[in-house]
């Protein structure tokens, strides 16, 4: 049975060496950046991709600091913001546990039929769980109200600086990596005299 990469020399379709070889190439990394290309398309140079990290480099240069009044303003939109969270998952747990105390209450027809009723109450009690959970809400609700001016500005600076060393870093690792794929796609092909 052919694969992929010999199914035209299995259809006797006249394949050169060269050819056979550059289908293959697309199963190496330096070829990953055509992963969802056509298999019968040949190894292309890898264009430089640091949009996101430009964008992100640039986010972190004009984040400017907020004034006291600013961060006060801040705090309490942040706090208002978990409040209404938290009464947004109080409605939905209502509506959950109503649906909940219905499918426990339910007789199911035959018992080929019980499944689909402990499936039920796991999908209504999960997400409960997950939907409903306050904790994050009641956890930010205490972080602001805790939360200093000079602590938080002191940590916005750090994250900052770290954004931008990191964003930094993998700018160069990407020129880098295309360098270097590149190169291997330039040598490969050089090597076919194609």
């Amino acid at each position: 049975m052919p694969t992929g990469y010999t199914s035209n020399i299995y259809e006797n379709k006249d394949v050169s060496f060269e050819d056979f070889v550059l289908t293959c190439a697309l199963a190496f990394g330096a070829c990953f950046h055509q992963r969802d290309d056509n298999m019968r398309d040949k190894p292309k140079l890898r264009e430089l991709d640091i949009k996101y990290h430009l964008d992100a480099l640039e986010r972190a240069k004009n984040n400017k600091i907020p004034t006291k009044v600013e961060f006060e303003a801040l705090r309490k939109e942040e706090i208002d913001e978990a409040h209404a969270d938290m009464n947004k998952y109080a409605n939905l747990r209502e509506r959950y546990e109503s649906m909940l105390q219905k499918a426990e209450s339910w007789n199911p027809p035959t018992p080929k039929h019980d499944g689909l009723k402990k499936f039920m109450i796991q999908q209504l009690e999960d997400s409960i769980k997950f939907d409903c959970n306050e904790e994050y809400c009641n956890n930010n609700i205490t972080i602001w109200k805790n939360e200093k001016y000079s602590d938080y500005v002191k940590a916005l600076e750090e994250s900052n600086k770290k954004s931008i060393k990191c964003h930094t870093e993998d700018i160069e690792k990407e020129k880098k990596s295309v360098e270097t794929t590149n190169k291997w796609i330039t040598d490969l092909y050089g090597s076919l005299n194609a």
